[in-house]
């Protein structure tokens, strides 16, 4: 006589595997909400930087002057018009807004718009269609952690180059 035996998983294999995938799941979880605000600043500062890149490209390829106004809470794009001769918001270029603990600075000192959105003042980096832009120096701080800064810098020819100036 043949002895069929039963195929398949006890109920002590199957919770083993319940709670390793719970487990993992947990730990995976904190990795994604341990970041903080030390990588919301880091990802700013190379947002910037990355527009920079981005406009320069444009600028070469459109043969037009771009700009990026910047503020303490944020920066917008801007385009030159050279029929009237004004910097003019582009639509679809909708402007950065910082979170509320991050302050964006320029060359050390906190600069900030016109009162009314949409102004044409002048942007403070100016990228030109000859693949050249203004040198700059920023800085955007985590002004709820004292001492955590990224600086944004560019020699006006090379790519802006994003680090940590002070320990988190």
């Amino acid at each position: 006589m043949t002895v069929v035996r039963a195929r398949g998983f006890t109920l002590v294999e199957v919770l083993v595997v319940v709670v390793i995938v719970g487990v993992l799941a947990a730990a995976v979880g904190l990795v994604a909400t341990a970041r903080g605000d030390g990588y919301a600043l880091r990802e700013e500062a190379e947002r910037l930087a990355a527009v920079v890149r981005l406009l320069a490209d444009e600028a070469v390829l459109d043969n037009r002057e771009y700009g990026i106004r910047v503020s303490a809470q944020g920066y917008e794009m801007r385009a030159y018009d050279n029929r009237d001769g004004r910097w003019h918001a582009q639509p679809g270029w909708a402007p950065r807004q910082l979170p509320d603990n991050l302050q964006l600075l320029l060359e050390g000192a906190v600069v900030a718009l016109p009162a009314s959105p949409g102004a044409d003042a002048a942007p403070q980096i100016v990228l030109s269609s000859s693949a050249q832009w203004t040198p700059f120096s920023a800085r955007i701080k985590d002004t709820s952690r004292h001492g955590l800064v990224y600086r944004i810098d560019s020699d006006g020819m090379s790519e802006p180059l994003v680090q940590q100036v002070s320990p988190p």
